[in-house]
């Protein structure tokens, strides 16, 4: 199934192939998830929370209205802490996604192949 929706886009990776292939890729990948890595992911995903407290903290301070508060779009905030972990961790690149007042253009391409796939 995902071989026929996504084949074209990530060739015969992981995350496009099922039953036998799947298997031998999935073996392979295993190997990656070492304590290490985990590790690591964990520190990169708290720091990205830090930074994330720091830019509501910052957005409070500079309300006119404390009262009146403001509006947070979960799901943006949630897919940008998404891209920018999985870029940090996969590609070693941050986009710094959270402090951006646009997305990053990575990040809106990857969102736009997604809801393409989707159809």
């Amino acid at each position: 199934m995902w071989k026929k929706v996504l084949g074209e886009i990530l060739g015969v990776g992981i995350f496009a192939v099922d039953g036998e292939r799947w298997h031998v890729h999935r073996k392979l990948m295993s190997n990656m998830f070492s304590r290490n890595l985990l590790r690591h992911s964990a520190d990169v995903t708290r720091k990205k929370l830090s930074e994330l407290v720091y830019v509501f903290n910052k957005r409070i301070d500079e309300s006119d209205d404390a009262e009146e508060g403001f509006d947070i779009d979960l799901q943006d905030v949630f897919f940008r802490m998404t891209i920018d972990i999985t870029t940090i961790i996969t590609f070693g690149i941050d986009l710094c996604s959270i402090q951006r007042d646009q997305q990053h253009h990575f990040a809106l391409a990857f969102d736009e192949l997604s809801f393409i796939c989707q159809k």
